[in-house]
């Protein structure tokens, strides 16, 4: 596969490929914070796991499974205002701006 300007590269596990370990998390904590301009595009983005409440987003839930779309509106949100740790260890899984 050909990386393209207009397309990112694609998501890799981390973990040893080899053996077929993993050390994806199992849950994800999701926290908003107080920088959020309410621009609603982490509910567009994944609105299963964000919603606007008096002109602010919110985590509908405070821990979830993993899933792209919550990386996705974390890395949509202009204001940097959406956090994702692994639940079990604290470990930052967006990047950092």
């Amino acid at each position: 596969m050909e990386a393209r300007a207009d397309r990112p590269l694609p998501r890799t596990p981390r973990g040893d490929v080899v053996s077929g370990g993993t050390s994806l998390p199992r849950r994800w904590r999701v926290r908003v914070t107080e920088n959020c301009a309410g621009c609603g595009m982490c509910a567009m983005a994944a609105r299963r796991y964000f919603h606007l409440v008096d002109g602010h987003s919110q985590a509908r839930h405070s821990e979830v499974d993993p899933d792209d779309a919550v990386i996705a509106a974390a890395e949509l949100c202009p204001m940097n205002a959406i956090e994702v740790f692994d639940a079990d260890t604290g470990a930052e899984v967006t990047p950092t701006p």
